[in-house]
């Protein structure tokens, strides 16, 4: 676990009027238990850039990051909090949706796609980018799809949308491949690297980073597998909560603030990694960031 520490007088700016009557009074569950202890806890991957990872001095840093401190912020000025301790807890893709639901970090802040089955479970911010699944592979072995997988050995990581997307797949009559799980997108790009599997099919913003930091020639192919709307995540049992980080999202989006953020971590050499990812804003995240809304373009598999 890491921690940090927000100032009053740094968060002050981030928050409206409107929430600022509502109060510590309104407080549900999430903030109830942040005012009570004063601190609140970030979940983050530890591994994923640009999203959230570590530094090489150890930090939390990331696109993710940079949008929970925000939210952070406000929490701290509605609250009337005088200071703030941010608690930094890393969290696994599997363990992720039982770690908001549980009480045990109040946002992650990472890469999760927003799905109709996960918002039977948390909640969500608003779109803070749109990623597809794509097949990552070695160079020059002829694996352009799905279709190409016959015979050949299929990572991915159980509980994504990667996984879902295979499943969808063999539902329509697809297959031929066989499939190796694995705990994360980082074992199974190890798993490549090693020849003990063919392909890894994850979110393509996941795998490009991996790619670009292994000694192997890893080579994203193929189009997109589907259209996957990441935001942060957080209890659905606290609708202040929600309604504050609603109001904030929308202000970060419409001050401009937001695509300063994106153009940081997507189109500048990461820090602690030295390469930039070079993603041009996509249409569907420029409209978003233009006119935000809480409606969001679902989860499907193309």
């Amino acid at each position: 676990m890491k921690f940090c520490s927000l100032s009053l007088a740094w968060a002050s700016w981030v928050v409206a009027a409107g929430a600022l009557t509502a109060g510590a009074a309104q407080a549900g569950p999430t903030l109830d238990r942040i005012q009570s202890t004063g601190t609140i806890t970030l979940g983050y991957r530890a591994g994923g850039p640009p999203f959230s990872y570590e530094d090489r001095d150890g930090q939390v840093i990331g696109y993710s990051i940079d949008v929970c401190q925000r939210m952070a912020s406000a929490i701290q000025q509605q609250l009337r909090l005088p200071r703030l301790t941010v608690r930094y807890v890393p969290v696994t893709t599997a363990e992720r949706i039982a770690a908001v639901q549980n009480g045990r970090i109040d946002l992650e802040c990472a890469s999760t796609t927003n799905t109709k089955a996960r918002r039977e479970q948390v909640a969500f911010g608003l779109t803070y980018f749109y990623t597809g699944a794509r097949l990552l592979v070695r160079a020059g072995e002829g694996i352009r799809s799905l279709t190409d997988m016959k015979g050949k050995t299929l990572a991915m990581v159980k509980g994504t949308t990667g996984e879902l997307v295979v499943r969808a797949r063999e539902r329509q009559g697809e297959g031929g491949w066989k499939v190796q799980m694995v705990e994360s997108v980082r074992a199974g790009v190890a798993a490549l690297e090693q020849g003990t599997v063919d392909a890894v099919i994850q979110d393509d913003v996941q795998l490009a980073p991996l790619a670009r930091q292994s000694r192997k020639k890893l080579v994203l192919t193929g189009i997109a597998m589907s259209i996957e709307p990441l935001s942060l995540m957080y209890s659905k049992d606290d609708a202040e909560l929600g309604a504050l980080v609603l109001t904030q999202m929308k202000q970060l989006y419409r001050n401009g603030d937001m695509e300063r953020i994106y153009r940081q971590w997507f189109q500048q050499p990461l820090p602690s990694r030295n390469y930039s990812l070079d993603l041009k804003l996509n249409p569907l995240l420029r409209d978003n960031f233009m006119r935000p809304s809480p409606y969001v373009t679902d989860w499907t598999v193309l």
